[in-house]
């Protein structure tokens, strides 16, 4: 089973709107922009995904039910065991649904849930509890019988209903602010990635810094830049949103528009905040490969390689630049 999705636009189908006039007052998300375009599947073997912009492929993944671990349960065969393809963090990934039973005390609600989107909830709910239990430190009082020394009583909050409708705090933002920021920062990245599809890549890097810009406003700003300015690759970092996509969508106008240093530095950045985000370190690499560096690149396209054995664009980079290294390394023995 063959899927492909070319320029096909988003089963939500909002429009947003652009500053670029040559495009049109208005423009649509594309497949995969919105939380909700996924595919269901069960028992399917070869299924491959693919979609397109302008004729080239943009995302591409494959699955197999046996592979993905589907295995036969009571009365349920193997082929009942109900998979999702969706598009996470740019990628095309593929989970298997929760049943039910899975969710433990998470009400699922209309959409069949993932292990990580369950593992989320539970996150959020652990803080959500967490922020609570410190809000009540101060909140819950009781008087004495000649009404007063106020004093706090812990064995009253055990008794507090914690489902009630409380904000949620993240350091100084709610989680209204902070929805509302990553709600901005969705926005102009979906804006930038029009532009990027339709050539304009100056607008497009406009667009990226305009969601950096709004990322900044996010309460883990701090751990972001502290994280960036130790240029240290390790561990990926949790953030209240994806920065390094945006880096490496970045990475990817300069590099079009010939400004490889900017492209490594963004590169950098992305693998800095996530080393497992193949796109970030193959940008990396064809900047470096764009300045002569080619030791270095041939370094962070092997990186990538790892990551993503089968991608041939970066296998085709790579066997590139170990040819133009070749070619230098003889060139200076000649002379």
């Amino acid at each position: 089973l063959d899927i492909q999705f070319h320029d096909a636009p988003s089963g939500k189908n909002i429009p947003l709107r652009v500053r670029d006039t040559n495009s049109g007052p208005t423009t649509t998300l594309f497949w995969g922009q919105d939380v909700n375009d996924r595919i269901y599947h069960a028992g399917v073997s070869n299924l491959r995904v693919r979609t397109y912009r302008d004729g080239f492929v943009d995302l591409d993944t494959t699955s197999d039910y046996k592979k993905n671990g589907a295995k036969a349960v009571g009365n349920a065969a193997a082929e009942e065991v109900q998979f999702v393809t969706s598009v996470i963090e740019d990628e095309l990934i593929t989970e298997r649904v929760l049943k039910p039973g899975d969710s433990k005390e998470i009400k699922q609600g209309a959409r069949p849930m993932t292990e990580r989107e369950l593992r989320e909830l539970e996150k959020k709910k652990s803080q959500i509890e967490e922020a609570l239990d410190e809000k009540l430190k101060d909140l819950i009082q009781i008087k004495d019988k000649n009404g007063g020394g106020a004093v706090v009583k812990e064995t009253e909050k055990k008794a507090v209903e914690k489902e009630e409708v409380i904000e949620e705090v993240y350091a100084s933002a709610t989680k209204e602010e902070i929805e509302a920021i990553v709600s901005s920062i969705e926005d102009q990245k979906a804006k930038g990635n029009e532009a990027f599809t339709s050539g304009e890549y100056a607008q497009a890097i406009l667009l990226y810094t305009m969601a950096l810009d709004e990322a900044a406003r996010l309460p883990d700003v701090s751990n972001v830049t502290e994280k960036l300015s130790t240029s240290v690759v390790s561990e990926p970092l949790e953030q209240l949103f994806p920065r390094h996509v945006i880096l490496s969508n970045r990475s990817a106008c300069f590099l079009k528009l010939g400004h490889h240093e900017k492209a490594l530095k963004d590169g950098s950045d992305a693998e800095i905040l996530n080393p497992a985000y193949v796109k970030g370190v193959f940008r990396k690499g064809l900047a470096l490969h764009a300045m002569g560096q080619y030791r270095e690149a041939i370094d962070a396209l092997a990186k990538a390689q790892k990551v993503e054995p089968k991608n041939k664009q970066i296998k085709q980079a790579l066997q590139f630049a170990e040819v133009r290294l070749h070619q230098e390394m003889r060139k200076r023995m000649e002379t």
